[in-house]
């Protein structure tokens, strides 16, 4: 991005007095046994597949079970925890006897629920780009 930098070094010797950007407050539908309401804006799919998982930065990986996908994002369960706005890239395994390949996509972390005593963590990612 050469405007980026542009700008950049065009703002040092000024300060910046330019307000913040408002923040946007997406109201939610109802969802049953959640007071917060529906967070995602498009329609949910429920899935169960298995998830492989790697952490972008430290390269781990671990793998998990997908609730359910949508064209924005994804929720899947599993016993690692992560950082809010870490990335990953996951692979939705195809299930067993299928010709589909496997979809892969980089994801950020949007939210992480403890599930209850040794039942992991459900994970909820915001899809930003399909690899494949």
């Amino acid at each position: 991005m050469p405007f980026a930098k542009a700008k950049l070094q065009h703002h040092r010797a000024e300060p910046d007095r330019t307000p913040p950007a408002p923040l946007r407050l997406i109201h939610g539908g109802p969802r049953i046994n959640e007071p917060r309401g529906e967070m995602r804006c498009s329609r949910r799919i429920p899935l169960e597949c298995y998830v492989k998982a790697r952490v972008v930065d430290s390269g781990e990986i671990f793998y998990a079970m997908s609730k359910d996908l949508s064209v924005d994002g994804l929720a899947f369960t599993a016993h690692y925890v992560p950082r809010f706005g870490e990335m990953m890239e996951i692979q939705l395994q195809s299930p067993r006897g299928s010709t589909l390949k496997p979809f892969k996509a980089l994801v950020q972390v949007r939210r992480c629920v403890r599930l209850g005593e040794n039942r992991g963590y459900e994970i909820g990612a915001a899809i930003i780009k399909v690899r494949q």
